[in-house]
């Protein structure tokens, strides 16, 4: 199914956004590449924008508070308790990027460094939910957090949220798909001596596109980057892109049989 309109169960990928020096700027390059539609939100509420597909919410922007700060997608989990789920990653050794506050009656959220170092965020639904459509063209269609100690962030990830895993490692890769009531839900990606040094353990982003290479043509001629180019993989077409601004995302052209696996 792909649109949702009650809370996702706990630990799964329920909504991204993203801070952007120029908000304008970052819609009309997803609107470009994604058909994305949205109106800057106002200043009271730091300018948020909900970015929608069919008027259907698929992720969010802001404007970035600080221009120092990394431009990069957010992935939030979705929980049934935040403040439990913080006093619980802390206990498993996480640090508290963002203390859980309440977003008037959206929900609660919270960020946090797991302890390999990746950030990703906690949404306790309130009236929002999280993305009302996914894996189909515009929405998200995967997540993975990808880290230089991949069993000490599944060991995380499985005593905080609850994740069982499918190794799926292969050819010199390392790779297990999270489960969550016995259905992937995203990954968990090691990263070797081939990533560079600077590369960071992260949380990524994976966009439904309905055809990779036309999505890749477009990221170019709207100002973007291409990282890795479009190839082949057992799940579908897929493509590793930068925004005109710097924030990494993947598109992929998923088949049928992945679509239904990685419905949530």
């Amino acid at each position: 199914m792909s649109e949702r309109t009650s809370p996702y169960p706990q630990g799964v990928p329920c909504w991204v956004d993203m801070g952007s020096p120029d908000l304008q700027a970052s819609l009309d390059f997803y609107a470009a590449v994604l058909g994305w539609s949205g109106l800057i939100g106002p200043e009271e509420l730091g300018f948020y924008t909900n970015c929608t597909v069919r008027d259907k919410r698929v992720g969010g922007m802001m404007k970035l508070p600080d221009p120092a700060m990394p431009i990069m997608w957010t992935v939030y989990l979705a929980v049934d308790d935040a403040d439990a789920i913080v006093a619980k990653a802390q206990a498993a050794g996480a640090t508290v990027v963002f203390p859980v506050m309440d977003v008037m009656d959206l929900g609660r959220m919270a960020l946090l460094s797991d302890p390999t170092g990746a950030v990703v965020g906690i949404w306790q639904a309130g009236t929002h939910h999280g993305a009302e459509l996914v894996n189909e063209p515009g929405g998200v269609m995967w997540n993975e957090v990808m880290t230089r100690d991949s069993k000490a962030a599944r060991a995380f990830y499985s005593e905080v949220f609850g994740y069982t895993y499918e190794d799926m490692s292969a050819d010199g890769i390392e790779y297990h798909a999270f489960m969550v009531d016995g259905r992937p839900a995203g990954g968990v990606m090691g990263m070797d001596e081939n990533w560079p040094d600077e590369v960071p353990a992260h949380w990524t982003v994976a966009f439904c596109v309905a055809d990779t290479d036309a999505a890749v043509a477009t990221v170019r001629e709207s100002g973007g980057a291409v990282l890795s180019e479009p190839a082949d993989s057992p799940y579908g077409r897929y493509a590793t892109c930068k925004d005109p601004h710097g924030a990494t995302f993947s598109v992929i052209a998923g088949d049928e049989d992945f679509e239904a696996a990685a419905a949530k």
